[in-house]
Parts: structure tokens; C-alpha cells; sequence
């Protein structure tokens, strides 16, 4: 918006400086000044440019300074440049006034992209069926369903998918545990192996086995076991997500839709007839060192069972046949050697590996008493998400686990999770929300006259406009650089200028058009805040 009118300016006023090279818009770069005594806004122009014209930065810098000003004295106060070659830019106030009407005009649709007609997948989660849903897959439910949340405003058509690994070893595991518990309860003394699962989950769910009331005989059919305690833990897994307001359009089971179908043997024949498999050691290889990665890999044994990885080509080589324009994997960072093979498998197929991209989860440490808490699932010793949601808000989890970058490991701090303090974040957001809440609910305008916004001149109540302009251009890059932290960081920093200017100026000033300047403030900044924490999955309460 601002950004937008400020670059057609400069372009306008100075490519006459430029004629002999390949300048545009897209050549300016601008951005806001940290500290207001360098002015609003601030550009690299001369300094980009000096060298392919034959100038010093300063001088250059001179020229584009004097240029804007007698051009442009409607927007711009003072234009400055400065060692070793920035031009400082100061706006007139009317140019922020009129921004902010123009974003109080849009009021909830404010920060949102246009329409893109593009299709992309976001696949997160995709926990095996055999336990519940810990503290490792939270990180990675909030992450990906905050960036799906992100991609949509941004203008993105989404579907998510949690793609279901229920076939192999640690299905029949799964099995072979419940026949054991379900022994248990009926009197038999047998003793849990070391592998299986010792969750008390289980005993759950054997005790569901026996109410159910099943043929007896099918206590001792371990694929039928398999099959009930997968299902019972997917549902348990689908009913957590909901506590956590996540719900998948796509739910993608590797047993029905990869081993049960053809896709399996459509993709071994496709790899065959490009010609990227070999066999050796009575193993079938796929040549991914050819393609981008550092080794080949095994598709088939020498049992001729088929390995993981064969499975996972298949899988992507369904997504990709499904016409999205980008595919994103949300993945646990214990995955990041398995990226480089999938790119170049999918490369070997032929398919455009730029579509294909990948948002690395690294581990979450939950702190009790400065005790790092286990995570082992066999053990059954680890914080579930419904553990963690019978003492900590779903609006704290949800944000919490997006406040640091994806690929960064961070201690869950239970302690400060619980507070109602500033040193809860997600408290100290909401709580600006309730204070603007509280506000309007003491006045009783519902028409407002956008023309008052130039009563807006207070320091702070500039500097709150500043972040207010900036959201746009943070949801834009969160979206490209699929960093959902940006907007938690974001947020903060807003709740953080608009507590500062709370304290510090009267809002419910007794002159009226005061008054109402300043609610079309912060009725902007309370939309804001709703929409960026509805982006992190968190609501935004009326009262506190």
C-alpha cells in the first residue's frame, strides 16, 4: 500500500538518473527505519546504483534527494542522505493518515492477499497410529496448520493432508501389544517385549477390545488387532487435533492408498522404464546419486518387500499427480537426511522439484521444575497433548509452539505458560485486545468520520500507524518464506507499542475528534490482533 505509492514515486521522479541501465520498481528497495531521528522510511538506491553509473554513492544520493523533494513535497516532509550513501525518508503526517483510513475501510480483510489461483498442499503431522499424539507432534501440528492458515489469507487455496503410516512392522508391533494387554486383563500373566508398546493407552483400549465384546478368538488374530487398535488411536489422534482446532481435509492411509491400490506397482514400472533402477546384491536400487543426492537407495529387499522409501515415492508421486502448484512437508528434523533422496527421486520422475518444499520441525523440551519430561511412546512416559491442555490454555500451546523459528529447538516453560503476567505472551497479546474491547464498549459512536484521523500527530500514535502498515508485508513474507513466527513476532510488537501508547495518552480524550481518531486506531490494531492470532490458531477474547 504505502510501500507501493512510495516506490511509484521514487521510480517516477528518478529514472532519468537511470536511463542507461535496467532499472524498475522491482530495483528499490525500501524499508521502515528502526529509529525515528533517521526518518520514516529509508532506500539503498545510491548505494545499489552508484558504481553502474559512474558516481559516488553520495553524490548519487545528492541527486535522487533533490529530485524527490521538488517532486514530491505532497508526501515527503525532508529527504536526506546520508554517509555512506542512505536516503533517509520523512513522510507528511496526511500520508499516514490516509493509510490508516484506508486500512480501517478494509478493517478485517486488511493484510490478506488477492486471489492467486494457485493450489497448494500442506502434509503435517502424519504421526504413526500407535500412540497418542506428544509434545514433538504439537510443534508440528501448530507450525503446519498455522502456515496453512497463513497460505490461505495470503490468498492460496490449501488442502491439508495427514498422510496415515499404517503398514509394516510397527502395525503388527501394535498388535502383538494389544494381544498381550488383553491377555493381561483376562488373567494371563504374559510379559510386555522391550519393543512393544507399554502405554497405558493400551490398556485402554484392550479393555474397549473385551467390552466390545468381540468373537473371543479374535483376541489371538494379531492383523485384526492391528486393525482395531489403529483405528481407536486414530480416532484418539482426530479428537486431540480438535482440542487444538486442526482439522485435515485429506487423510491418507498408506495401506488403502499406496499398497492396497496400484500406485505402488505404477510407480516401481514408471522408475523401471526411465531407467533409474538397477539391481545389485539381489536388491533393486534407485540411481538418486544421478539425480542431486549424495548415494543410491534400496526400493526392493532381497525379500522383495518393498522398503520405506519406495513408499514415500509413490506417495509423492500421487501428489504430485494431483496438480498442486506447491506441495510443503512438514517434517521433524530427525527426517532432514530423507529430503535430499526425495527431491531427487521426484527429479528422477520428471517432476519439477521446485513445487516440492520442506518446513523442518526441530525438537520442544517441556520443563517442570527445570526437569526435562520423556517422550518415549513405547514406554508410555510422555506428555501427551491432552496432558499438556488439562493445564495450559489451547490459545497458549498453539502460540507458544510457533513463537521461535521451526528449525530452532526451545524449552516449553510450563510455569510461564500459566502466568497472567507480561511475561506471558500470548496473555500480553489478548489482553490488549480486551483493554481496545473495554474501550469502545465505554463509547457509543458506530459511524466513524475517517477525515479525523488527522487529528492523529502524537509520536506514538505515528509509530503505532508504522506497525499497523507493516502487517501486510508480514503475512506476504511469512507466507514465501513459510515462517509462521514472523506474525507471533509480530504480534508481540504491536500489543507491545499499543500498551506503551495506552499508558501514555488519554484515549477517551473529552475532545471528540480526538476521540474518535484515536478509536479508528485502535479499532484497526484490535482487528489486527484478532486476525494475526486467528492465523496462529488462538482466539481472541472480549474480556480477561
Amino acid at each position: 500500500m504505502i510501500k507501493e505509492l512510495l516506490k511509484d514515486r521514487i521510480y517516477k521522479s528518478v529514472s532519468p538518473l537511470f536511463e542507461d541501465i535496467d532499472f524498475d520498481l522491482t530495483s528499490i528497495d525500501l524499508d521502515l527505519t528502526k529509529n525515528p531521528m533517521h526518518g520514516d522510511f529509508a532506500t539503498n538506491l545510491a548505494l545499489k546504483f552508484a558504481k553502474k553509473i559512474s558516481l559516488k554513492p553520495m553524490d548519487l544520493g545528492n541527486k535522487i534527494s533533490i529530485l524527490l523533494k521538488d517532486k514530491n513535497s505532497d508526501i515527503f516532509s525532508s529527504v536526506e542522505c546520508i554517509n555512506p550513501g542512505f536516503i533517509n525518508l520523512k513522510l507528511n503526517l496526511s500520508v499516514f493518515h490516509d493509510c490508516l483510513s484506508n486500512i480501517f475501510s478494509q478493517r478485517q480483510h486488511y493484510g490478506s492477499g488477492s486471489k492467486k489461483n494457485e493450489k497448494v498442499l500442506v502434509e503435517f503431522v502424519s504421526a504413526n497410529p500407535t500412540g497418542l499424539l506428544h509434545l514433538g507432534h504439537l510443534r508440528n501440528a501448530a507450525v503446519g496448520d498455522s502456515l496453512a492458515r497463513i497460505l490461505e489469507f495470503d490468498g492460496y487455496e490449501i488442502d491439508k493432508e495427514y498422510y496415515i503410516n499404517d503398514y509394516g512392522n510397527q502395525i503388527r508391533l501394535l498388535g502383538e501389544s494389544l494381544n498381550i494387554r488383553i491377555a493381561n486383563i483376562l488373567g494371563e500373566e504374559l510379559e510386555m517385549p522391550k519393543d512393544g508398546y507399554h502405554g497405558e493407552y493400551l490398556k485402554e483400549i484392550a479393555q474397549n477390545f473385551i467390552d466390545d465384546k468381540l468373537d473371543s478368538k479374535l483376541f489371538k488374530n494379531v492383523e485384526f488387532l492391528s486393525s482395531y487398535a489403529k483405528e481407536k488411536l486414530l480416532n484418539e489422534i482426530k479428537n486431540d487435533l480438535n482440542l487444538i482446532d486442526i482439522k485435515f481435509k485429506n487423510w491418507f492411509s498408506e495401506t488403502s492408498e499406496v499398497h492396497d491400490t496400484k500406485l505402488l506397482d505404477d510407480t516401481l514400472k514408471n522408475l523401471r522404464d526411465l531407467n533409474v533402477t538397477y539391481t545389485k546384491d539381489d536388491a533393486e536400487w534407485i540411481k538418486t546419486s544421478e539425480y542431486g543426492d549424495n548415494d543410491d537407495w534400496v526400493i526392493i529387499k532381497q525379500d522383495k518387500s518393498t522398503t520405506y522409501f519406495l513408499n514415500d515415492i509413490a506417495y509423492h508421486r500421487n501428489k504430485f499427480s494431483r496438480g498442486y502448484s506447491r506441495i510443503i512437508n512438514v517434517w521433524g528434523a530427525d527426517h532432514h537426511s530423507h529430503v535430499s533422496r526425495l527431491n531427487a527421486a521426484m527429479n528422477s520422475l520428471g517432476f519439477d522439484n521446485n513445487k516440492l518444499h520442506f518446513v523442518m520441525i526441530q525438537f520442544v523440551r517441556l520443563l517442570r521444575d527445570g526437569q526435562d519430561i520423556s517422550m518415549s511412546k513405547r514406554s508410555g512416559e510422555y506428555t501427551t497433548i491432552r496432558d499438556l491442555l488439562a493445564e495450559v490454555n489451547k490459545d497458549v500451546v498453539r502460540f507458544i509452539m510457533v513463537m521461535r523459528s521451526s528449525d530452532s529447538h526451545f524449552d516449553f516453560d510450563l510455569g510461564k505458560c500459566l502466568e497472567d503476567s507480561d511475561d506471558n505472551p500470548v496473555f500480553y497479546i489478548q489482553y490488549a485486545n480486551a483493554r481496545i474491547s473495554s474501550i469502545i464498549q465505554k463509547t457509543n459512536i458506530s459511524d466513524y468520520d475517517l477525515s479525523k484521523t488527522k487529528h492523529l500527530i502524537n509520536e506514538k500514535e505515528i509509530l503505532l500507524i508504522k506497525k499497523i502498515i507493516s502487517f501486510k508485508e508480514i503475512v506476504e513474507e511469512s507466507s514465501k518464506t513459510m515462517s509462521p513466527h514472523k506474525i507471533s513476532f509480530y504480534l508481540q510488537d504491536l500489543a507491545r507499542d499499543f500498551h506503551s501508547y495506552y499508558k501514555s495518552v488519554k484515549i477517551l480524550d473529552e475532545n471528540p475528534s480526538i476521540l474518535e481518531a484515536r478509536l479508528i486506531l485502535i479499532l484497526v490494531v484490535k482487528e489486527i490482533l484478532i486476525n494475526g492470532l486467528k492465523l496462529l490458531g488462538a482466539s481472541s477474547p472480549e474480556n480477561m
